[in-house]
């Protein structure tokens, strides 16, 4: 599927659907970061987190604007390093928190959850 074809399906979502999948992805990061093997799908990763930021932002309500205009910052600067060896453990925890936070946000897991992880 060409980049297009992927914003448009994307653009379809609510602003909860679209966290969620956001959050999706960065939970993958954190899954995959800690094996070389799979550094260029994180850096594949990292891209679409940061392109799900861009095309969430009409939708999401405005108290959430600057702390995902942040997430996309960050999520730009670790693409543009990685690979970088020993911040593997530090990339795993970072975009599993993030993960975390965004599902907080649209209230599909409440902090209860997120403490016992």
């Amino acid at each position: 599927m060409d980049t297009r074809q992927f914003q448009e399906r994307f653009a379809k979502m609510n602003w909860q659907q679209q966290m969620g999948n956001l959050a999706s992805t960065l939970a993958r990061v954190s899954d995959r970061v800690v094996r070389p093997e799979y550094d260029d799908l994180v850096i594949n990763l990292l891209w679409e987190a940061a392109l799900f930021v861009e095309w969430s932002a009409p939708q999401i309500p405005n108290g959430c604007l600057l702390e995902l205009a942040a997430l996309q910052k960050e999520l730009l600067a670790w693409r543009r390093l990685w690979p970088v060896a020993g911040a593997r453990p530090l990339l795993a925890l970072y975009a599993r928190n993030r993960s975390d936070r965004l599902l907080q946000m649209v209230g599909l897991v409440g902090e209860s959850l997120i403490a016992n992880r």
